[in-house]
């Protein structure tokens, strides 16, 4: 089976020119990654974030989370060396710290020794949860972050280690039931690299867990998927239940047969986390989702992106060059102590 990954397109990075600390001129931004565009996509209508939009926070807490056994492995798409890792760390967390009242980090032994014994970024809460998942394949990256959702119990925000919000990112309007990065176009055919008919035909023909709404989606031409570069809401209940879903579809015995007759399950991991989110919002009752940008289009206006006060450092973008100089002189510019302490630690 062949693998569809975003292909060797130039680095996609959102947002990726606020990295840099001093003036600079905005480069093309590439059009397109996965091989998938969206010129002719109408994507579901979203509630775009706003400044000014709400009268009060609704969402105060940030969470992050950071499966080590993945990293560990290298599986999933990543930094090329741990330095670029750690500097991505402390500037996401100490830019949003800024932001939300309260954070909160979902890790594993090894996680809390990089970023609690190491890095030292305090974290108001830290829990061990990813303990329970070590014997769980790699190949599943998100895996962690399901489970992170899972346990919130009041309205939240994860955000992906790469992913920085800025001074004057607009947290105080976020309230949304659901709270995204994007609406992104999801073909169901297996011509790009969700493939949800796939993963819907291999459990159906191996007797498996289908989920109703991920079954309907599919079978209804569903074609809209949420990037999850940050993800939460103010409905708990409906995230968590998304998320009980999704970690049933990865770690139920009934569905092992069908995982292996799709490996390699790298493939797989944005129809269980993003895929599946959509078919919940939009494949039945009316779900208030609230987006950074409305279209997977407008991610690549650098304008928008510079309005919206958003970087997200997405797949090849961790290995590009100029991104990585960006983030360090960053960094070293607005966090010297975490930039010395990742230099001696990290």
């Amino acid at each position: 089976m062949p693998q569809y990954e975003y292909g060797s397109y130039p680095a996609v990075a959102i947002g990726g020119h606020l990295l840099a600390p001093g003036d600079f001129r905005p480069q093309p931004v590439h059009q397109s990654y996965g091989g998938i565009g969206e010129p002719a996509w109408l994507p579901p209508k979203v509630r775009v974030v706003t400044p000014g939009d709400g009268s009060a926070q609704s969402i105060r807490r940030a969470v992050w989370s950071f499966w080590s056994v993945p990293y560990r492995h290298q599986r999933g798409r990543h930094w090329p060396n741990d330095l670029c890792h750690a500097f991505s760390w402390i500037l996401s967390f100490r830019l949003a710290s800024q932001l939300f009242e309260t954070t909160a980090l979902v890790t594993d032994d090894q996680g809390y020794e990089l970023l609690i014994e190491r890095l030292r970024l305090p974290f108001d809460e830290v829990t061990l949860t990813l303990n329970t998942i070590a014997g769980q394949d790699p190949a599943w990256w998100m895996l962690g972050k399901l489970h992170a959702y899972r346990e919130q119990e009041v309205p939240f925000l994860h955000i992906d280690s790469d992913v920085f919000l800025w001074p004057g990112f607009a947290a105080e309007d976020l309230s949304g039931e659901i709270v995204a990065q994007n609406p992104e176009h999801a073909p169901i055919s297996d011509e790009g690299y969700y493939r949800p008919t796939a993963v819907a035909t291999a459990i159906r023909d191996t007797g498996g867990f289908l989920p109703p709404e991920l079954g309907g989606y599919v079978d209804g031409g569903g074609d809209a998927a949420l990037c999850t570069g940050i993800v939460g809401g103010t409905a708990v209940p409906l995230i968590r239940h998304y998320a009980d879903l999704a970690i049933r579809l990865i770690e139920s015995a009934e569905n092992q047969e069908a995982w292996r007759r799709l490996a390699p399950l790298e493939d797989f991991n944005l129809v269980i986390e993003q895929y599946l989110l959509g078919a919940v919002c939009w494949g039945g009752d009316k779900v208030d989702v609230q987006c950074v940008f409305a279209s997977q289009q407008d991610t690549f206006s650098e304008e928008r992106a510079r309005e919206r006060r958003f970087t997200h450092l997405i797949a090849s973008a961790k290995s590009d060059s100029r991104y990585l100089q960006w983030l360090a002189a960053r960094v070293h510019k607005d966090f010297p102590a975490d930039y010395e302490n990742a230099i001696g630690n990290g």
